[in-house]
């Protein structure tokens, strides 16, 4: 408010030595003799002994103009009330800190949304679900078909798959980061806002579907454990779908002649239109490989290989996922073979070990191998120590030259031409078996026979050997060999 200062006159009615009616200050009804207002104590003496009074007043406005309170100034030892002017309130000093704390709060959260949210952030969680198959994983996808209700029991076989492959989870990872996997199955796209301010991504799932097939009619099939159809037909057709691409244990199970049987695969389901033979049969194959190899069917043991290398299967039911394997050890070292699917009855399953040489290109290497030692054997020149490809002798063994095995064939063949009592000599040699050692590594085991040609006749030896070799890039060269157990000696008379 605005403080005046304003003078007031008596009516011509109040002067001084006239009675007073009303208090001038306060309106109540007073009387000629009252020296002070009963009621607001204003001094009335002196206010009608003075002509003039000076007080001070404030000034208002009324809803129908300017209305002027006066106020005298009180003299002597009564003075009128004043009203003094209103000040806002300081706030405490707590309240100031608590506003500082939410701010920062609000600028905390804000900077860790944007880094929480960030469209990497939210890839890199995503792909650590699936790497460690997290509960909640199904939140981070979504999918493009509105009849796949996600959840984590459905996300299973993607988490399978990728824990079978990887390098397959790598790749995933860094397709989705330009967007989309090659096969696009998979969209990493934007898909809403989380707490209202920031980006939500999510991985967008194309489902496949898949066609099962059985020959038996109330056969079961099952999709990872759960029951989807039983066959009405011998020639009964399932769609399944849709399905999140991955490794599903897919099976249809009957009764065949009397027996029950189950036909059960894991397979990789990723593409449409993937058939998949349930069909409930028997099988049987013969397995080739090293001796005494352990021999798996879909993970299980089914029987180790004779001395021969060999083991047969029969009637085994059949699967449209037939898988065999093969485990060899040797010392204290393990090797399994590469996977062998099986695909038709009597089927001749030669299991290959990564690195290693099959029973029948071994045949060949160590025929090329001792016709070089022959040429050489019968000329006395090393020049002359080639295969029937022209491949040196030397080529055949690590470190070439500095290889002693190599240095003891060409000592052996050099001796056997300068032998006076010898005319000639041949090599002949048989593998017997082919047996890993460990990966690109090998052993050879096979009969050499040594045929002596003299003036008298023909002088026959056979010995046992092991050669030890290696796969170096596309070649294979014989480490060492051992062995030289003598299997027979005999003379042949011209």
């Amino acid at each position: 408010m605005t403080h005046t200062q304003q003078r007031f006159y008596r009516a011509a009615d109040d002067q001084a030595g006239g009675a007073a009616t009303f208090c001038p200050n306060c309106g109540t009804k007073v009387t000629a003799s009252d020296e002070f207002c009963g009621s607001c104590g204003f001094n009335l003496a002196q206010y009608n002994a003075d002509p003039e009074q000076t007080t001070t007043t404030n000034t208002a406005t009324a809803d129908e103009g300017t209305t002027t309170t006066r106020q005298a100034a009180h003299q002597g030892s009564t003075k009128a009330k004043t009203t003094a002017p209103r000040t806002g309130k300081k706030l405490p000093k707590w309240a100031w800190w608590l506003i500082g704390f939410i701010a920062v709060l609000l600028i905390g959260g804000i900077l860790f949304g944007r880094n929480y949210y960030s469209r990497s952030a939210q890839l890199d969680r995503a792909v650590t679900a699936l790497k460690t198959d997290q509960s909640g994983v199904a939140k981070y996808f979504t999918s493009s078909d509105p009849s796949l209700k996600l959840s984590d029991k459905k996300m299973k076989p993607l988490v399978k798959y990728f824990k079978k492959n990887p390098q397959a989870l790598a790749t995933f990872k860094r397709q989705l980061n330009t967007g989309q996997t090659s096969d696009q199955r998979f969209t990493y796209q934007l898909n809403g806002k989380a707490w209202l301010f920031f980006d939500k991504y999510q991985i967008s799932i194309r489902p496949v579907y898949a066609t099962a097939k059985t020959n038996r009619v109330g056969a079961k099939i099952t999709v990872d454990g759960t029951t989807v159809a039983t066959s009405k037909s011998t020639s009964y057709s399932k769609q399944l779908g849709p399905l999140v691409p991955g490794l599903y244990t897919i099976a249809s199970s009957g009764t065949v002649s009397g027996k029950k049987m189950t036909n059960s695969g894991d397979y990789t389901i990723k593409d449409d239109n993937q058939s998949i033979d349930l069909a409930l049969r028997t099988i049987s194959f013969t397995v080739e490989t090293a001796p005494k190899t352990v021999i798996y069917i879909n993970g299980k043991k089914q029987g180790t290989a004779d001395s021969t290398g060999e083991l047969t299967v029969s009637e085994l039911p059949w699967s449209g996922n037939l898988e065999v394997t093969g485990i060899y050890k040797h010392g204290s070292s393990t090797v399994t073979s590469e996977a062998y699917k099986v695909t038709s009855d009597g089927e001749e399953v030669a299991l290959k070990f990564a690195g290693v040489m099959s029973l029948d290109d071994a045949d060949t290497y160590m025929d090329n191998l001792f016709s070089a030692i022959q040429d050489m054997s019968n000329s006395g020149e090393e020049s002359d120590a080639t295969d029937p490809d022209g491949r040196s002798l030397d080529d055949y063994y690590t470190d070439g030259t500095d290889n002693p095995q190599y240095k003891e064939m060409v000592r052996m063949a050099k001796g056997y031409y300068n032998d006076d009592d010898l005319t000639g000599i041949e090599y002949d040699a048989e593998v017997r078996a082919v047996a890993p050692i460990s990966k690109n590594k090998s052993i050879i085991t096979y009969y050499l026979t040594y045929r002596f040609a003299t003036d008298s006749g023909t002088h026959l030896q056979e010995f046992s050997y092991d050669a030890e070799t290696e796969k170096q890039d596309d070649t294979y060269r014989i480490i060492k060999v051992t062995g030289g157990q003598k299997i027979r000696d005999t003379h042949e008379d011209d």
